[in-house]
Order: C-alpha cells, then structure tokens, then sequence
C-alpha cells in the first residue's frame, strides 16, 4: 500500500511470521509493512546542494548516494513545491550526507518546481523522543493558512509499538516541530495520511481492522483521537483530499485476511469526515482480489503488490477514486490493472450506491506486456478542472525479459470527461539517467516503495516516485527518488 518501510532483518522476519499466522486478534500486534534498516540515529551531515530542474526533465532529488524511498509531493497555491521522502544510509563517495541515517527529509521549491533547494530533516525528535526510525511520510499544505505539515510512522523505541508523528511548518518548510498524534488506544499504528483545512487538521492510521482518524482544531499542536470504523481484518489510508466545504476524505485499501491473500482479498472504502469535527462515514466502493506477489518474496513488505488505491476531486465536485484490481477480478494473483469509480457533485457519496464504475484507467497492453503479463501498479489520481482528472502508475510493460524485475517506468494519461475517455495514450514520464545503475533504457529495474505522489499547478502536472535495484536497497543497491514537471 502507499506503504511504510524500515525496520531491522529480525523484524521483517517476525513481520513474516505474524502475517502468515495470524488471527484476527494477533493481526493488531504486527509491526509495519517496512523494508529493513541498519541505521542509528545520530552523525547527520548536510547535503552540498539541492536540484536544478532542467526544461522539465526526469531530476534525481534526495541524495546522490541514495538510499532514498517513497516519496510525496504537494504543490501549493503560492508556487512551492514540498517533496518528502525517508531515507536510509547511501553511499556517501559522492557525498558524505548520503550516509545519514534514516529520517524523514524535505525538499522544497519556491519557483513551481523549478529549482529544490538541499534535503533537510523534518524531525530529529518527537516530543522529544529520539526514534531511530522514520517512514511513510506524506506532506500537505493548508490551503488557509500556508502551514506544511508532514505526517509519518516512528518506531523502534519500545519493541513492535509504532507511532504516528505530524511535524508543522509555518516557514514554508524551513522549521518543523512534531507531535505524536495517535494514543490512548492505537500503540502499533501503521501508513499515516493527512490533509489540512483552516488550522484544522486530520491524520487517517490503522491498526489491524481498526480504522483511525486524530483530529487537530489548533493548527497541530493538540490532538484527539478516534476509531471511526472496526471493519475487515487489515486497513490502510491511502490518500486524501477536501472538497469546497472544507470535509475530509479518505481512500482506505482495506484486506479481508490477515495475509491480504484469496480471490477476494481487499475492499475500496472512501469515508468523509465533517468539517471541523471527526464525525466520520463510509462508502464501500469496490473489492478486488489479491495482487501476485513480489518477486523478492520474503523480503518484501506486507502484500506490496496487492491492495492500492487513492482519492482525488475535481474543481466541480466531481469525486473519483483509482484503484488496482486483476486483470481476472476472481482470480488472485492475476496481472494488476488500474481501474476507476466516481461519485457525481451533489450525490451522497458516503453512500455506496452513489459510486459507479467508470472504465479501465492503464493501457499498459498498448505497448510490449507480452501475453498481457505485466503488471500495472500504485495509481494515484489528483483532480483538476471541472471534469478533469491525471493519473500515474507504474508498469513494466518494456520488461525483456517479462519477470517483474526490469523494465518498470512511471506513466501518465489525463482525462477532460470525469475518465469515460482519455486524451490518448499514455505518456512515458520516467527517463533513462545512465548515473545511476538502477535505471537502464527500458527503464528502471523495480519500484522503490509503493508511495509515489502527483500535484497539479498551473499549467502543469508535478509528479515524484522511487527508483530501485530491488526491494532491499541498502548501500549496496541505493534506491533514488526522482521528480518531474509535465505541461498540461
């Protein structure tokens, strides 16, 4: 899912053990989908310099030693742009700052994307408690009043207990200080999402099937938490967005089993909490069966090819949500492909019937997938104009050969009729750098994290995503985290 990633080779291995085991009851225990880490918490050095983005070319951001990791991205209205990604140690030949520890960095442009200035830290500490490791990290802006927040998971301070931060900025990323958010009841959360609205400020986690929103009324210096649903086995937020009065929607990739396995393995849920309250409900929207499993296997994180999903709204009203499904919906394990439902401007859509199936989002078969192999992956969707929508997925339709480890690239279709018909065909986004050895001609060799993040500004579409050897990562194999601008 939009997915969490860092925790010791002796955790993943538990991590393993649970999922494969586990009740229902036991599935509330487990640790986050992470990828293993071997950082400490101290030794940070300062990156040399930030990224000059040429004519709207694919930009490695982070650090030139990687190991750096799903990223997201937030376009604000005042022309910055805030990138966060977690990064682990790289290798530091090019730069010794490549070698910092894991930590949640950001990286912000003043000019649309033109320029970033060099990764900094979000948060050392939270409420001064030196957590050695910091992922899942999203960033949003209040569209009020400018304040950047960046929520993301922290652990490894009291066993498998994993916590949710939210670090403020009221300098346009400049400074940040953080809060932990979740608590009394959640104490192993899992894959934060935040959205902000006029100081009011709403954090979606989970815990096994337990679904939670922390709400903030104070701009994120005191929050209150609720449990808003206790539904399936396994939940994840997945994206949020507001619409015009202010309410806060959230996608959830919901598994029906502990394992995310079986023909029928996950379902679509949007909730919309009230304005100002956490007054929260939920829209069943679609199942799917259980995505194939990674090629890495056992290393990979919780069913990271499996259940995915994220919410976007249109400047009318206009709600739509992307979601991943087999190519064969009774069939687990089949080919991922991008679908898309939507929820017209005046319906109720915290009523499922409101919700309608729109068409196929991916052509991944227009080009190459032999025999309709490849996989189509992590969609995300940001909504535009009145009836305007972009979306983005990985796939690795250029593989040759077709096993899932080369031949990955990014790409992008756009809609002006709420997704009944697109523009034309999709348009390739990621680009050949021969700098690095994860990228080659047909593209890069496997997805680094399953968050990726798309924005649009005026008169263009902003996009980041990761880049990677394999899962693992590590200083021997660097993952990198790569920007690009599109006209639209």
């Amino acid at each position: 899912m939009n997915g969490p990633r860092s925790v010791s080779v002796v955790m993943i291995a538990l991590v393993a053990s649970l999922v494969l085991g586990a009740s229902s009851a036991q599935a509330g225990a487990l640790p986050p989908k992470v990828k293993g880490s071997t950082s400490v918490s101290h030794g940070t050095s300062v990156p040399t310099h930030g990224a000059v983005v040429p004519g709207g070319n694919a930009t490695r951001l982070g650090f030139c030693g990687g190991d750096d990791w799903e990223p997201e991205i937030a376009a604000a209205g005042d022309g910055h742009v805030y990138v966060v990604l977690a990064h682990y140690p790289g290798d530091p030949s090019c730069d010794p700052s490549s070698g910092n520890p894991n930590r949640v960095y950001i990286q912000v442009s003043s000019n649309g994307g033109q320029s970033f200035g060099p990764p900094h830290v979000v948060a050392e500490t939270i409420d001064g408690v030196d957590y050695p490791s910091q992922v899942d990290c999203v960033v949003t802006v209040d569209p009020v009043t400018g304040t950047v927040y960046v929520s993301f998971l922290a652990y490894g301070v009291q066993g498998v207990k994993t916590d949710v931060a939210v670090a403020r900025s009221t300098d346009f990323g400049a400074t940040f200080t953080a809060e932990k958010v979740n608590g009394p009841e959640c104490r192993a959360c899992d894959h934060p999402w935040t959205v902000a609205h006029d100081d009011n400020v709403y954090t979606t986690y989970a815990r096994a099937q337990n679904h939670y929103l922390s709400r903030s009324a104070d701009g994120g210096l005191t929050w209150t938490e609720t449990n808003v649903l206790r539904e399936d086995t396994v939940a994840f937020p997945e994206g949020g967005v507001l619409d015009a009065a202010g309410n806060a929607w959230f996608a959830w990739g919901d598994c029906k089993t502990s394992s995310c396995n079986g023909n029928k393995a996950g379902n679509y849920r949007v909730s919309k909490t009230i304005a100002g309250t956490s007054n929260t409900s939920f829209a069943l929207v679609a199942s799917a069966p259980a995505g194939p499993k990674c090629p890495y296997a056992p290393a990979c994180g919780f069913a990271y090819f499996g259940i995915q999903d994220d919410i976007a709204i249109d400047a009318a009203g206009n709600m739509y949500l992307v979601w991943q499904d087999g190519q064969d919906h009774t069939k687990a394990g089949s080919p991922p492909i991008v679908q898309l439902s939507r929820c017209l401007a005046g319906s109720d859509c915290t009523q499922s019937n409101n919700w309608s199936y729109v068409r196929r989002v991916d052509d991944k078969n227009a080009l190459g997938c032999f025999n309709s192999g490849c996989y189509a992956l992590f969609p995300r969707i940001e909504g535009g104009a009145a009836n305007t929508i972009a979306v983005e997925w990985m796939d690795d339709r250029n593989g040759v050969p077709l096993d899932h480890i080369n031949g990955w690239n990014v790409w992008y279709r756009t809609s002006t009729t709420g997704g009944t018909t697109f523009t034309g065909p999709s348009v390739r986004v990621s680009q050949y750098d021969p700098t690095r050895p994860e990228s080659q001609p047909n593209g890069y060799k496997f997805p680094y994290g399953d968050y990726q993040g798309i924005d649009l500004m005026a008169g263009k579409v902003v996009m980041v995503w990761g880049e990677g050897t394999n899962y693992t990562g590590t200083i021997a194999n660097p993952g990198h985290v790569i920007y690009r601008s599109l006209a639209i």
